[in-house]
């Protein structure tokens, strides 16, 4: 809700109170707490839980009732604990953040941005994607992200702070090409997350878990133009308040032949960029957002 002065102070006014509690406690400490929210949540989400669920009903319909609600109940209690975890590291400097992580397929990232015209990088809301931006930032600058501003203002800004504290840029949704475009000339990365869903007239229709589901093409419309590639990563919790970071081999953008068109390479890239998505939640699914009506008409 934009316009609701009042529910947005009670927001910020819950979001300080956890701040101050997170600060208290050792950052190991975070996930646990935040886990702890998100089981709430889905307790008191009647409405989110109940999406979560037939989410999961519709990409595993051959798992139990049973299996479909435990799934749904660990993811809400990853996002709290990513939560959680994203505020909480801000007692880090970047040496100190990048102590904590393991880097996987690294070389993966830095053949596509060691190349000119930039790179991109493609990532669901899987984990703790926050948390790869600023690695991401950190050995490849300058590092840009395309993000919807939150309807709440005053929690905007605390998000618009946490992704570009270690220098990492922001561009608004709204309008993004031209952004990412200077971005990319300039030798830059940018970030896209691939999961969301957008309305149909922005969107294509393209198969994830065996559903259509609307998708962005930008991010393939985008490596087609510029030529930059896009670099699959994944962000996941390890013990003790660390991270490992897995980038996959780059999705190459071709030239389209006489007999396909540009948006038909663009549904089949993003096609591609989907499966990869797939296959990480499909190994670990507790850490994918499945209360995200993504799969709505």
């Amino acid at each position: 809700m934009k316009n609701a002065p009042v529910q947005h102070r009670v927001e910020l006014f819950f979001f300080h109170l956890v701040y101050a509690l997170l600060r208290l406690l050792p950052h190991s400490v975070a996930r646990r707490f935040g886990s702890l929210l998100g089981g709430l949540f889905f307790r008191l989400g009647r409405r989110r839980r109940r999406v979560a669920v037939n989410n999961l009903a519709g990409a595993f319909p051959h798992w139990s009732s049973a299996q479909h609600r435990r799934v749904a109940r660990d993811s809400s209690r990853h996002l709290g604990a990513n939560f959680c975890d994203s505020l909480s590291a801000r007692r880090f400097d970047l040496r100190q953040l990048c102590k904590r992580v393991r880097l996987e397929g690294f070389e993966h990232l830095a053949e596509a941005a060691g190349g000119e015209g930039g790179y991109l990088i493609t990532t669901p809301h899987f984990g703790h994607w926050e948390i790869c931006a600023w690695i991401i930032g950190a050995y490849y600058p300058p590092f840009s992200v395309v993000g919807r501003p939150l309807d709440n203002p005053h929690l905007d800004r605390v998000l618009t702070e946490l992704r570009t504290r270690f220098g990492n840029h922001l561009i608004p949704k709204r309008g993004a090409v031209r952004g990412m475009l200077k971005a990319l000339k300039a030798g830059g990365g940018v970030g896209l997350l691939i999961d969301q869903r957008v309305q149909k007239h922005e969107g294509i229709m393209v198969p994830f878990f065996g559903r259509p589901a609307s998708t962005s093409p930008m991010l393939a419309r985008m490596s087609m133009k510029s030529g930059a590639a896009v670099v699959p990563a994944y962000c996941y919790p390890e013990p003790k308040g660390c991270y490992r970071v897995v980038f996959k081999p780059a999705i190459e953008a071709k030239k389209p032949d006489h007999a396909e068109s540009r948006e038909e390479a663009a549904a089949a890239l993003t096609r591609r960029y989907l499966e990869s998505a797939e296959e990480a939640i499909g190994e670990d699914p507790h850490l994918w957002l499945w209360a995200h009506d993504r799969w709505k008409e």
